[in-house]
C-alpha cells in the first residue's frame, strides 16, 4: 500500500484543465471558468460622472468661499440633456450624474447653503470620476472562474454571452448485489450514488444507478461509464473479496491502474486507474470510505479537469482536539469531525457504514500511524471547501 500523498500525486500527474469550450448565457455562468478574459467594449465610466450629490461647477470659482453661484438645472443619473453652465452658475448634480459641459468639479451638498453658496473650496477634478477613469476598451475585466463579482464585471461591459471551458463529464456507477430501491430484509438502499451526484454538482453528472456484483452486468454498465466519460466513479467491489469484481473488469475493459490500496482509514481499497483521457475511481462501498476518498481524490481531481487548482478544494487548518482520539498501528486515520473556530470536536466512530455521522461533520481530522493524540492536542485537520463556504469552520 501506498502514502496518502503519493495517492495525491500519482492522481495529479494525471489531472489535465479540458480545453474545449462552449459559449453560455451569463446568467448560467457562475462557477464556471472562462476560456478567454472578457474585455471592454467602452469605456466605464462613459463620462465624467459625480462621486456624490453636490454642485457642479468650475473649480477655480470656489476659491475664498463662501462663493454664491446660480443654479441653472438638475441632472439625475441617466440624463439625456445637459444644462449649459457658464461663469458664475452651478448645476444640482446627483451621484452617478453626468457632469455638464464647462464645469470640472463637484461641491458636495454638505458643504453648500442655500440656493447655493459654496462654503469650501474644491480642485479641479474632485468629486468626479473622469471618463475612462476605471475601464478603457479592449481591457481584460475578468478572467478565470466566475465569481458574482466578475458575473456583474461581465454584464457592466455587455457580455450576456460568455465562452468558457466544458465542464467535465462524470460518470458515477454504485456496485453491489445488496443494493435496492425497495430493500427487503437482506438489502440497503444506495445512499453512495446520490452523494455522489450532489458532491461533483458543479459536473455534468451521468447517473448509471446500480449493478450486480455479477461480471456480465458490470462489464456493460462500466463500458457504458467509459464511454463519453471524462472521469468514471465507481463506489463498492474494489477489496480482496470473491464478489469483488470491479478491479479485474476495468483491466478487461483497458483500463491501466494506477493505485490500488492505501494506507487510509477508512478508504483502504481505494482505485484510481486511467483509460486514454477517461479518469476510473473506485470508491469503497461504504458510504463514510467513499465520502473521504472522494475528498481526498476525486474532487482535486475534478477541480483541475474544471480549470482550478488540485489543493484548491481542501483546505488545512491547524486545530485543539476537545478529546481524545486512537491511532491505528498501520493506516492513517482521516475521521469525520466538527471544526469551531480553533477547536476540533471527534465525533463517534461507529463504522465506515456510519452515515448519520456525516450530518454533523464539517471537516476531518487526520491521526499519524501509531501516534494517539490526548485532549488539547494541536492536529491538522481537513476542510472541504463546501464547508469552508458556509463560513464557522
Amino acid at each position: 500500500m501506498i502514502t496518502i500523498e503519493e495517492a495525491r500525486d500519482a492522481i495529479r500527474q494525471q489531472a489535465h484543465a479540458i480545453r474545449e469550450t462552449e459559449r453560455i448565457p451569463l446568467d448560467l455562468a457562475l462557477g464556471r471558468l472562462l476560456a478567454a478574459p472578457v474585455r471592454a467594449d467602452r469605456m466605464d465610466p462613459p463620462f465624467d460622472r459625480a462621486a456624490m450629490d453636490g454642485y457642479a461647477v468650475r473649480a477655480e470659482e470656489t476659491a475664498s468661499p463662501p462663493r454664491s453661484f446660480r443654479v441653472v438645472g438638475r441632472i439625475a443619473a441617466g440624463a439625456r440633456e445637459l444644462p449649459a453652465v457658464e461663469s458664475g452658475c452651478a448645476a444640482w448634480v446627483n451621484t452617478g450624474a453626468p457632469i455638464p459641459p464647462g464645469t470640472d468639479a463637484v461641491v458636495p451638498v454638505e458643504q453648500t447653503r442655500g440656493d447655493v453658496q459654496t462654503l469650501a473650496a474644491v480642485a479641479k477634478g474632485e468629486n468626479v470620476l473622469a471618463a475612462g477613469a476605471l475601464i478603457r476598451p479592449g481591457d481584460a475585466v475578468a478572467e478565470g472562474v466566475l465569481t458574482p463579482e466578475r458575473v456583474a464585471i461581465c454584464a457592466a461591459v455587455g457580455a450576456q454571452e460568455v465562452t468558457v471551458r466544458r465542464r467535465p463529464r462524470v460518470a458515477v456507477l454504485s456496485t453491489g448485489t445488496e443494493l435496492s430501491d425497495e430493500p427487503e430484509a437482506h438489502q440497503i438502499r444506495n445512499s453512495n450514488g446520490p452523494m455522489l451526484k450532489a458532491l461533483l454538482a458543479g459536473a455534468e453528472v451521468n447517473d448509471l444507478g446500480t449493478v450486480a456484483d455479477e461480471a456480465g452486468a458490470l462489464e456493460e454498465a462500466l463500458g457504458r461509464g467509459l464511454n463519453g466519460a471524462d472521469i468514471l466513479v465507481t463506489t463498492g467491489g474494489v477489496s480482496k473479496g470473491e464478489l469483488d469484481l470491479v478491479r479485474p473488469t476495468l483491466e478487461a475493459l483497458g483500463v491501466k491502474v494506477h493505485v490500488h490500496g492505501v494506507q487510509l482509514q477508512p478508504g483502504k481499497p481505494f482505485l484510481f486507474g486511467t483509460a486514454g483521457n477517461v479518469a476510473v475511481f473506485g470508491l469503497p462501498g461504504n458510504p463514510v470510505s467513499a465520502l473521504v476518498c472522494t475528498d481526498l481524490f476525486v474532487l482535486p481531481f475534478a477541480a483541475v479537469r474544471a480549470g482550478r487548482g488540485f489543493d484548491d478544494v481542501l483546505l488545512v487548518r491547524r486545530a485543539r482536539l476537545t478529546g481524545s482520539l486512537a491511532a491505528s498501528p498501520k493506516r492513517r486515520r482521516v475521521l469525520p469531525c466538527r471544526v469551531r473556530g480553533d477547536l476540533v470536536q471527534p465525533l463517534p466512530w461507529r463504522s465506515s457504514a456510519d452515515v448519520y455521522t456525516l450530518a454533523h461533520a464539517n471537516a476531518y481530522v487526520t491521526v499519524d500511524i501509531g501516534y494517539h493524540l490526548a485532549e488539547g492536542a494541536e492536529v491538522t485537520v481537513l476542510i472541504p471547501e463546501r464547508h469552508a463556504a458556509r463560513g464557522g469552520v
